[in-house]
Formats: structure tokens, C-alpha cells, sequence
């Protein structure tokens, strides 16, 4: 839903012409910004939200660099589905300090769970895109949007964790119960 909303502001098709590096490459290197900032955050405590933000702009502008080229390819939105799971799980390790390993835990099978009902509700035959809340584009936000009020409220990042927690799981057990009626009349 964020990234709908995004492109009826900024045309970000058309600023993908003006990118001269290939849509895969571009994917490829939001996953190695996610994961590169794991140890940097962690052990070096500087910002998540500086790599959650570049992570996320590289992944916003791979899919619109492939549409303004005309090379969408099945491969390249396999290669993006699938890193962005990996960059969803180094997003959440770099709270790992602010709250019980278990809260991550929980959060990671959520966010999976989110994108695993999409993914096997469409094929099944279910149309399931905008089906729920917290897509992609609505957890990035989430924790980048944590970890700038980290920067001055650092206390109340632990709540916003367990809070986001609980928002994947209620998203995920939503859009899992969606498939399913889907499915039942067919």
C-alpha cells in the first residue's frame, strides 16, 4: 500500500530511466546494504535507520528501473521477493538489543508469514496483493520510522518492537484467514 501511494507521488518509473544500473543489481545490493548493516549496528552502534532507509530506497527503485527499461522478468521479481525476506530478518536484528531475542523470533515468523500467505494464496489462484496491513512497504516504514525515535527515545523502542510483533502476527493470521474463505468457495 505505501508504495502505491508513493507512485501516485513521484513517478518513480520515470526516474528509473535515469539509473544506469541493472534492476537485479540494484536488488542485490539493498539485501548486501540490509545485511552489511547487522555487524555495523550492532557492534559499532551506528543508525539503523540509515541502512533500513538506503536498503529501502535500492529496493524501491529496482522494480521501478526494470519498468522503465521494459526488462520485468519473472526472474528479477523471484530474485526480489525472495532477498527482501532477508533484508526484512536484518532490519529486525538490528534491535536485537532493545528486546527479548524471542520478540525478533515472533516478529520474524509474522513478517514471513505475511508474505508466505500472499505468496501461496496467488498461487492458488487467490488475488491477495493489498489484502490486509503491514505489506513490505508498511514494515519498513514501521522500523525505520522506530529506529529514528530511537535516536532521541531510545526507551521506547522495546514497545514498538513488541508492538510490531503483534501487528505482523494479527496481519499475517488476517491475510491467512482471507486466503482461506477465498479458497473454500472454489
Amino acid at each position: 500500500m505505501v508504495s502505491e501511494r508513493l507512485r501516485k507521488v513521484v513517478n518513480l518509473d520515470k526516474l528509473g530511466r535515469y539509473i544506469p544500473i541493472s534492476p537485479n543489481l540494484l536488488t542485490l545490493l539493498s539485501g548486501l546494504v540490509a545485511w552489511s548493516g547487522v555487524p555495523l549496528v550492532l557492534l559499532l552502534d551506528l543508525p539503523p535507520w540509515l541502512f533500513i532507509l538506503v536498503s529501502g530506497l535500492l529496493d524501491g527503485l529496482d522494480g521501478a528501473v526494470a519498468r522503465s527499461r521494459g526488462v520485468v522478468s519473472r526472474r528479477g521479481a523471484f530474485l526480489d521477493s525472495f532477498l527482501d525476506r532477508y533484508s526484512d530478518a536484518a532490519y529486525l536484528f538490528y534491535f536485537w538489543r532493545y528486546v527479548d531475542p524471542l520478540v525478533i523470533y515472533v516478529a520474524l515468523m509474522g513478517t514471513f508469514a505475511i508474505s508466505y500467505a500472499r505468496c501461496r494464496g496467488e498461487a492458488l489462484g487467490v488475488e491477495v496483493r493489498g489484502v490486509g496491513f503491514m505489506e513490505r512497504g508498511e514494515r519498513v516504514v514501521y522500523l525505520f520510522l522506530t529506529s529514528l525515535l530511537g535516536v532521541v527515545l531510545p526507551h521506547f523502542v522495546g514497545a514498538l518492537l513488541y508492538l510490531y510483533a503483534a501487528l505482523v502476527n494479527a496481519a499475517a493470521l488476517y491475510r491467512g484467514f482471507a486466503v482461506f474463505r477465498r479458497l473454500s468457495f472454489k
